[in-house]
Order: C-alpha cells, then structure tokens, then sequence
C-alpha cells in the first residue's frame, strides 16, 4: 500500500509525501482522529517506505494493546531506541493517550532527544487527554472524517459490489466518516443489531406503559453495547424530525421512511428536541456508572409520554 491509496485524508498525506521526497520527515508525529479514519494505516505507510530508505536493518516497534501505557512500558522503549542500529527505527504508539503521566514524562526525555534515524508516530482519539508537553514535541496531523461518497466507493471496491447497492449506500451513511466501522458494519451483525433496535423503538410510542418498561429490560447490562445503541436511538429521532419537517436531507434509516412519517405524526417538534437531549444526558449517565436498565426505563418512558397517543 502507498500514501496515494490512503482514503479521505488529502492534507496529512501530501504533507507526509513532501517530507518524505526532500528526506525531511520529523522525529516525531501525533496523528489524531475518530477511529477508523486511517492513522494507523498512515503511520504504517510511512513505516514502510522509511524501511525502503534505511535498508535491511530498519524495523518498526509497535506499542498497542489494552490498559495504560506505564512508566515501565516508556524505559523499555528508550533502552531499545538508544541501542538502534544503522537504518530507520520507527515507533508507532497505538492510543498514546493511555499513557500515564509518568509514561508520558518518560516518553518526553526522549522526544527531545531522539536518536538519529528513529522516528515516532503517536495516534489519539483523544488528544485533549494528552500531555501537551507531549504534543507540542510532535508535528500533528489531524485525520478528518471521510466523505461518505468516498467511504461508498471504497467500500463498493473492497465488497465487488455497485456503489448504488442499498446496503452499501446505507453501510456508508452509518459509518460517519469511518473506513474501520464501514467494514464493521458490513462484516459482522451490527446492521442486524441495529434493525433489532429500531424494531423495539417502533413499538414504543404505541405500546402500554407496562410494555414500554418490558422493553427496557431487553436489553443486556452491557455499557459498551449500549452506548452504540444510544447512537441509534439519536439517529432514529434525528431521522424523525427531518421526515416531519420535510428537510431535504439524507436520513439514517432511509428504509423505513413510511414508520418515521406515521411516527413523526405522533411527535411536536418540541418534544423530538427534548427527548433528543434526554439521549445524549442518558448516554453520559450510563457512561458514569448510571444504572443501564433505570436509565433506559425512563428514556423509554419519556418517548412514550411525548407521543401523541
């Protein structure tokens, strides 16, 4: 793979192939994005053709995995680059923001001191949870979300498939700008966890109140899972005031355009921004440790109220 393969991300590729045409590339980068826009891609890319450049002896050291980054992680980092042999040495550090303060301390000595030939690259989704020190010792690039007609012909390309086919087109849309959750989507059985859910949130403004709490305990005592599901619960009702309103926007669910007309009848547009809001207020609840099957309980309750039924 090159840098010209690389998808959506125009600015830190261009910049990335003049450094590394004039042999100027930085000891040190900090690529930062939502995931799946490609900077680990990226920074594997460069890794490469700095191993074309350096010879035989050039390696590549990748930092990943779960959990903090600690102390003891950073020294024995900065024993193997001091001992670096002839070539380019790259360090790519997955996540650098779990790194520990004490990490992250460590890891400076060594940015400001980098030994001839090795080069760091460090990726974030969160890069206001980084050092700053930390930052401002590296050149950032920031990776934008990928246009979605981009995302739909990527995807069209890997699949064999029509970028005018409905499951992509859809798959394209929900990823939100991300190459990693397109293929999630299409790969596994998210789309079909999806459907599941929109099922249930149909069901909610017509249903008895003691129906509506059944409901809630469908769901599993998983904070990761519903997270996600919180997002298309967003996206439902977002969809939701777009067909009552008659905005001419691509909607999140466009295969069920005749449920949201007839339920966004049921709705003021008031209502639809409130419970737009109590969404997002569950989402960090839940998120803090916030009761999951309480929180969704009264989620559903509220969207019950709001209906006009």
């Amino acid at each position: 793979m090159t840098l010209d393969q690389i998808i959506g991300q125009a600015v830190p590729v261009s910049i990335l192939k003049r450094a590394l045409s004039t042999n100027s590339l930085g000891h040190a980068y900090l690529f930062s994005g939502e995931e799946g826009v490609g900077k680990e891609t990226t920074a594997r890319v460069v890794a490469e053709e700095l191993a074309k450049q350096g010879g035989p002896l050039s390696s590549l050291h990748v930092l990943g995995g779960e959990g903090s980054i600690k102390i003891e992680d950073i020294r024995q980092l900065r024993q193997s680059a001091s001992l670096a042999s002839a070539g380019n040495t790259v360090w790519l550090i997955l996540d650098a923001d779990r790194l520990t303060p004490e990490a992250g301390n460590a890891l400076l000595k060594t940015l400001e001191e980098p030994v001839p030939g090795t080069h760091f690259f460090l990726t974030t989704t969160k890069v206001q949870s980084m050092l700053p020190t930390i930052v401002s010792r590296c050149q950032h690039l920031q990776f934008r979300r990928i246009p979605e007609e981009e995302i739909c012909q990527w995807l069209a390309k890997q699949t064999q498939q029509s970028p005018a086919d409905e499951r992509i087109r859809t798959i394209s849309r929900l990823a939100q700008g991300s190459l990693g959750k397109a293929l999630a989507y299409w790969k596994g059985s998210l789309l079909e966890e999806r459907e599941t859910v929109i099922s249930k949130l149909i069901q909610v403004p017509r249903a008895s109140y003691p129906a509506v709490l059944g409901l809630s305990q469908t769901w599993p005592e998983d904070r990761e899972k519903i997270h996600q599901e919180l997002q298309v619960f967003l996206e439902w009702h977002r969809d939701l005031l777009t067909v009552k309103n008659g905005i001419d926007l691509p909607l999140y669910n466009p295969g069920y355009e005749r449920q949201l007309k007839e339920i966004s009848a049921l709705y003021t547009n008031d209502t639809l921004f409130v419970i737009i809001e109590k969404i997002v207020e569950m989402g960090k609840a839940i998120a803090g440790n916030g009761r999951i099957r309480f929180c969704l309980g009264y989620l559903l309750l509220m969207m019950k109220r709001g209906a006009l039924t």
